[in-house]
């Protein structure tokens, strides 16, 4: 009987070694220098790996060092800042978007109890952007209706 054919990963079918999928994460390794030949190399190495990279690598609001080499105008933003920077320029997924948005969400409620320089401590730490923290510091001083209120609203 014969065998079915081992199926090949990404990482295999993209034609790249582990080593330059490396450097399109992390970029070249300063005391050996890049892998690649040239700049048309380094680019033809992106679009061979973009898709491994970036399901490896572009996730939880962080990039690899390929997208923003390629993809990304400006500068690359700071570890501490990456995700803010992101969320705001709207190039996260959806998933990604709402992830960060959660867990900014539970850092923001944990820091209700604090003074003020230590929530904003906390937000900070935390990478949670200006706007959400405006929002929801406006959401938080609106006063709930109250019951009968809503009642007599619906009934209108």
């Amino acid at each position: 009987m014969p065998r079915a054919p081992a199926k090949t990963s990404d990482i295999d079918a993209c034609g790249l070694s582990l080593g330059e999928l490396g450097e399109l994460w992390l970029g070249p390794n300063p005391s050996q220098g890049s892998l690649f030949r040239d700049r048309e190399e380094l680019v033809a190495a992106w679009e061979a790996g973009r898709a491994v990279c970036m399901r490896l690598w572009g996730s939880h609001g962080r990039r690899p060092q390929g997208f923003y080499e390629f993809e990304w105008k400006g500068p690359r933003p700071p570890y501490d800042v990456e995700r803010s920077t992101l969320w705001r320029a709207g190039v996260l997924s959806e998933a990604e978007r709402a992830e960060l948005e959660v867990e900014w969400a539970q850092a923001y409620d944990a820091a209700k109890g604090k003074g003020a320089r230590e929530r904003r401590e906390a937000y900070e730490n935390a990478d949670i952007p200006e706007e959400l923290i405006r929002a929801w510091a406006g959401a938080r001083r609106r006063p709930a209706a109250v019951p009968e209120q809503e009642e007599a609203a619906a009934a209108k």
